[in-house]
């Protein structure tokens, strides 16, 4: 017993490759391939693309041939806001947070990061006209079965807010999904009230 101890002590130990999880990774990245060509935010965007969304460009101050930064596209703000209250997310911080590593946020972006502050300060400004299209949009899309609204309860629980196809007749379908999307967007919260904007648009209230 003695002498196969002193030759396992003899025995070289192996070498093995370390775990560095604190390195910053660089990699080539193809955003088209980080969600799939069926995910549910594809859905969205092209829907959203398909709206007529003129007011929310309306007062975009920089135009082309001009100096200044250029503006976010209200199509992909009207869809990150979407996306998000699909899956029971209302926090523009939050949004903010999940586009730095969620892919379905990352492919809406482009791998871009925005602030919370932009987000919020565009659900702000145009509250009232954004419950009612996110209200549509959000039925729409799940009576359609391209989303699955997760609606957060009071007591935190998450279920699925998707009628069976034969529950009702088309009319009425649409109808229940409407209202099951007018629910989760009062459930969202009042963006004036819930999110902090930024200085600038707290001075114009």
């Amino acid at each position: 017993m003695e002498l196969n101890l002193r030759e396992e002590a003899k025995k070289p130990r192996p070498r093995l490759k370390l775990i560095n999880r604190q390195q910053l990774v660089m990699r080539p990245m193809d955003v088209e391939q980080l969600v799939s060509e069926d995910h549910e935010v594809r859905a969205i965007w092209e829907f959203v693309g398909r709206l007529e969304l003129s007011r929310y460009y309306e007062d975009i101050g920089v135009v082309e041939g001009e100096a200044g930064r250029p503006a976010l596209d209200p199509r992909l703000m009207i869809s990150l806001w979407v996306y998000a209250y699909s899956k029971g997310v209302s926090s523009a911080r939050e949004i903010s947070r999940l586009c730095e590593y969620d892919p379905a946020y990352q492919w809406l972006t482009g791998m871009e990061l925005i602030n919370y502050h932009t987000l919020s300060d565009f659900r702000v400004k145009h509250k009232e006209a954004l419950d009612e299209l996110f209200t549509e949009i959000l039925g729409l899309l799940s009576v359609e079965g391209l989303i699955s609204l997760e609606r957060v309860m009071h007591d935190g629980m998450k279920i699925k807010a998707c009628a069976s196809a034969d529950t009702f007749r088309r009319e009425g379908r649409i109808r229940a999904h409407l209202d099951l999307a007018r629910e989760q967007v009062e459930q969202m919260g009042d963006p004036r009230v819930s999110e902090e904007v930024s200085p600038r648009v707290a001075k114009a209230r």
